[in-house]
């Protein structure tokens, strides 16, 4: 799967049937011809692919504005609503029908590259969720994990896209009714039901590799590479406590309702480490950088530009240490991280040096994240 089809099957997961078809084809047909506008201005090939997608905005942010939209107002075409809408990380009010939608849309991935990946059917899911009391259900217009001492976890509202229902193949390995054709079984991502039950604020422990509710670990293959999703929206609220103008956009055409936190693969091989040593008692931390998002949007070739965060989940080991990324991969470059230990430096250095601080991460998913910044030593 190519780049672009890896970014427009993220970019429209939420929309169903032949309304996400229809949305795929028209954002390959933008991208294709942004990225031939690019090549003509001296780019290479690969760097217009890039610069295409990042007019656009993060696959996650277009995923999240679209997942609540239904009906699209008829004056503008798909692309120029996911060019609108995640201009920065926000949805725009006037042209989203706040009625959530069912997030059964198709993957192009095969069920047995979805197995591989450890997707349950949503009978198997229910059967592994059933002694912790937890119901994977479809209810009104959308799949929701319930349990009655806990408040509904819906898998179409989510914060951090990781939070994803259950959907279906359009590989010839799905199974289908023999009548009508029609898929017969879903597939779900258990690691993607405990994000949707983190951002619900139900309290999730993390015990080292371990995540419990109510003390009662959930199987290990449910947990990996899911960890550093789970403080997405405790570090938004945290940041929101912060002057408005350090997360907010005057240039925006609509107004950062929260501040916008990505999540860091830490998977990707052009990634520094260095080792420090923290003082902290927790058994995670968190490394949250500041940076501004600059591009121009199109069609309208309107400027813009955006304070925004990314962080890192990282464990500490017993002895204090931690291993910090102090060179990451971001855009079409590798950028150096600056490392700040006191909340004025950092918020007050220049987003393009990447400042960052280390903040310790709390064992529940449900508890505040302090800001304020960890010492440590090289």
């Amino acid at each position: 799967m190519s780049p672009e089809h890896q970014y427009v099957r993220n970019a429209t997961r939420g929309l169903k049937g032949q309304a996400r078809k229809d949305t795929q084809a028209e954002l390959l047909d933008h991208l294709t011809e942004r990225t031939r506008q690019l090549t003509l201005t001296g780019l290479s090939p690969e760097q217009a692919r890039a610069q295409a997608k990042q007019e656009l905005g993060p696959a996650p942010t277009v995923a999240r504005s679209l997942r609540r939209t239904q009906h699209v107002h008829p004056a503008l075409s798909a692309a120029a609503l996911i060019a609108l809408a995640t201009l920065l990380l926000w949805p725009v009010p006037e042209l989203l029908n706040p009625q959530a939608t069912y997030s059964g849309g198709d993957t192009n991935e095969s069920v047995t590259e979805l197995r591989a990946r450890g997707y349950l059917s949503v009978k198997e899911a229910n059967a592994q969720l059933k002694p912790y009391g937890i119901q994977l259900k479809y209810h009104g217009e959308s799949w929701e994990l319930r349990r009655a001492d806990l408040p509904v976890a819906n898998t179409e509202l989510n914060q951090s896209w990781v939070c994803q229902g259950p959907t279906t193949s359009s590989a010839t390995d799905q199974p289908r009714y023999w009548l009508t054709g029609n898929p017969s079984v879903r597939y779900v991502n258990p690691a993607s039901l405990l994000a949707c039950m983190s951002e619900a604020g139900w309290p999730l422990e993390l015990d080292g590799q371990q995540v419990k509710l109510h003390g009662k670990a959930f199987p290990d293959a449910w947990t990996r590479e899911i960890a550093t999703m789970f403080y997405v929206p405790q570090l938004s609220r945290s940041l929101g406590h912060l002057p408005r103008h350090l997360w907010s956009s005057p240039t925006a055409p609509f107004p950062q309702n929260e501040p916008s936190v990505l999540a860091y693969s830490d998977y990707s091989s052009e990634i520094i480490w260095s080792t420090r040593h923290v003082e902290t008692a927790a058994q995670n931390v968190g490394l949250l950088v500041r940076f501004q998002l600059n591009g121009t949007s199109w069609p309208d070739k309107r400027k813009y530009s955006a304070p925004m965060f990314f962080s890192f989940t990282l464990p500490v080991s017993d002895q204090g240490q931690v291993n910090l990324p102090i060179r990451v991969p971001h855009g079409m470059k590798v950028v150096d991280l600056t490392l700040k230990s006191n909340m004025n430096d950092w918020l007050r250095a220049d987003s393009s040096t990447f400042p960052a601080i280390l903040v310790a991460l709390p064992d529940r998913t449900d508890a505040p994240i302090d800001l304020t910044p960890l010492p440590f030593t090289p």
